[in-house]
């Protein structure tokens, strides 16, 4: 199983708090789809290995309790794993490696916590990839030692409020792929974190009424939003992505044409054939002309696959 790789920095003067998508409406009461029948199995917190003397102060125990308080209470899991869950059944196996510095300034100090999130399943194939995630951010938090003395209570404020944001991304990008297409295109429609995610859940579910939301995300600023949208577009096979395509990319840039060129070969069509055929012959860059003209090829084969002679 494949994981994505996240980073996100949390940061603030007082609370440093960037959760990773926000999750709406929480109901501890929700139940799990009758799809997903994932249950929760065990849940570790140890140490990196640059934790420091300040990650022993931490009630890991407490820190535990809460977590898995957390993921249960969001309606994603099935419940928790016995020995009695049926043989075969999907279990989610939840590592959490934390570390916590505290750093002294004059008379001002400064909490951080550094936090690690990985999910895996077993066995393999019994749940859906997307269940599986490797992800990670740091936290801050600056406080006056002489008002707050405590700092071992300090410190597991801080561990709770970071790893609970963690765990607090992931539950919301995994509501994602059961949510309503309302609230799937209120994702789209919203940057940050959970746009990325969205993407790939409009993809995977083949929501080609998201198409012109997503055509709207391939001139993004962030190249990471608008990769994903060429790679949704893609799977979704939908024409009407070919012409926003021609006009989103730099015609000089051979990493951006070599996307395009890429996606028109498999998206196919005339349109797609007469853009491939314009830069196969015209374009001032011979690489670019190469690229154009094995994509050209390879469009031609697939087309030939698909509507063989008689």
């Amino acid at each position: 199983m494949s994981w994505s790789w996240r980073q996100v920095w949390l940061r603030g003067a007082a609370w440093a708090v960037l959760v990773l998508g926000a999750v709406a409406c929480r109901q501890p009461s929700a139940k799990p789809s009758a799809a997903s029948q994932l249950w929760l199995g065990p849940l570790d917190i140890t140490a990196t290995t640059s934790a420091g003397d300040e990650f022993s102060l931490v009630d890991r125990g407490a820190l535990a309790r809460k977590a898995r308080s957390q993921l249960l209470q969001a309606g994603i899991f099935a419940g928790e794993a016995q020995e009695s869950t049926e043989f075969g059944a999907a279990v989610a196996s939840i590592r959490i490696t934390l570390s916590m510095e505290v750093v002294r300034a004059e008379s001002k100090a400064a909490v951080r916590a550094g936090v690690r999130l990985n999910v895996s399943t077993r066995p393999a194939g019994a749940a859906p990839a997307h269940f599986g995630e490797d992800v990670q951010a740091n936290a801050e938090m600056v406080y006056d030692p002489e008002a707050q003395p405590n700092k071992q209570e300090v410190l597991q404020r801080l561990a709770e409020r970071a790893v609970g944001d963690l765990l607090a991304g992931y539950l919301a990008r995994q509501k994602l792929w059961s949510a309503e297409p309302r609230a799937l295109h209120a994702a789209l429609a919203s940057p940050g974190e959970m746009r990325l995610e969205a993407i790939r859940v409009a993809a995977a579910r083949k929501l080609r009424d998201e198409v012109p939301t997503l055509i709207g995300l391939l001139s993004d600023d962030e190249e990471t939003i608008r990769d994903a949208a060429l790679g949704a577009l893609v799977e979704l096979r939908d024409p009407r992505a070919v012409p926003a395509l021609t006009k989103s990319r730099s015609m000089k840039d051979r990493r951006e044409m070599r996307k395009i060129i890429d996606a028109l070969a498999s998206l196919g069509g005339q349109e797609a054939t007469d853009y491939l055929s314009f830069v196969a012959d015209a374009h001032e860059d011979e690489e670019i002309r190469n690229m154009a003209k094995s994509a050209l090829s390879r469009s031609r084969a697939k087309s030939q696959v698909k509507s063989p002679s008689p």
